[in-house]
């Protein structure tokens, strides 16, 4: 993969999945910055929303909106914690199709992933895709500063649950260690994305919490969040990154889902956790999404009803 994206012929165009969480934009942003300080041309293509808890790390100063993008013939995409074209935004999925595609991702591989890709690096068993991209970067020699240290340090600590979930190994500690050593401000990133809360996301949260129920008897827990939930309150989709742990965290549940439609026009969505054996990934291919063992999601070209009542049935069951 290190040699693969040295040798991409000009700009590398960086995408990730719909709805970035810590893990894509972390992972994104420090490819970035990195073929950037060694004097390579690249660019985020369509990393949005971007929630403000991670506004330090300058995500948008390197992203273009597709609406804006001007495809060269000499681009290379490179996708990162994206294993799957169904997974990239809608209007950002045409334009990679004219691209030769770069893919690093640890989601368990479900389908054939992008079709035609020149190379994929794919490790089910890292903590991040964060993980995975440092380790290349070093392999590629590129210079990692401590503003992309930092987004990969927000990246690996996000989605390994602050260094507690079952994927974090011997080496997701040695990465999160040589990132520190490169100069991660570990308090402040922690205050920015856990401790720095407004005001109308805790009402958002508020809301979510009121529409929790429980399932399978105690086994299982669902919340969710209306268009009218975040019209209320002023929020978007990046505002409710982390809810789905919020049911997760109920005693005795297993399996945890969040349900939610974020406009009126808009799909909707199902994210889902586990904390026992239950393999949510598996349970989200059957609705066409995909993910981890202990975190995946689906969208649903459904009315929110439809979409609450097929996950209620199917978490009732388990």
């Amino acid at each position: 993969m290190a040699r693969a994206i040295l040798a991409a012929p000009g700009r590398v165009v960086v995408a990730s999945h719909v709805r970035p969480d810590g893990d894509a934009v972390g992972a994104a942003s420090a490819i970035c910055r990195a073929l950037r300080a060694a004097g390579r041309e690249s660019v985020c293509l369509g990393l949005y929303p971007i929630s403000d808890i991670y506004a330090a790390l300058g995500a948008e100063s390197l992203s273009v909106e597709p609406d804006a993008f001007e495809r060269r013939p000499d681009d290379t995409l490179l996708v990162v914690d994206c294993g799957t074209p169904s997974r990239l935004r809608d209007c950002v999925r045409p334009i990679a199709s004219l691209m030769p595609v770069l893919c690093i991702d640890h989601h368990e591989k479900l389908d054939a992933g992008f079709p035609g890709a020149v190379r994929t690096l794919v490790e089910p068993d890292a903590g991040s895709a964060s993980e995975i991209t440092l380790r290349v970067l070093l392999a590629a020699g590129l210079p990692v500063d401590v503003q992309a240290a930092e987004a990969l340090w927000v990246g690996v600590a996000t989605d390994t649950g602050r260094f507690v979930y079952d994927s974090v190994s011997p080496a997701t500690m040695q990465a999160a260690a040589w990132l520190v050593g490169r100069g991660v401000r570990t308090s402040r990133l922690a205050d920015d994305i856990y401790g720095n809360v407004p005001l109308n996301r805790l009402r958002l949260e508020n809301r979510f919490i009121s529409s929790l129920e429980t399932l399978a008897g105690g086994r299982a827990a669902m919340g969710v969040l209306s268009p009218e939930d975040y019209a209320a309150e002023g929020c978007d989709s990046a505002d409710s990154e982390t809810f789905v742990d919020i049911a997760r965290s109920v005693r005795g549940v297993e399996v945890a889902a969040f349900v939610r439609k974020v406009t009126p026009d808009g799909r909707s969505f199902a994210s889902l956790r586990s904390r026992g054996g239950t393999d949510v990934a598996a349970i989200c291919a059957e609705w066409g999404g995909g993910g981890h063992k202990a975190a995946a999601g689906a969208t649903f070209d459904l009315s929110l009803r439809d979409t609450i009542s097929i996950v209620r049935k199917r978490l009732s069951s388990i």
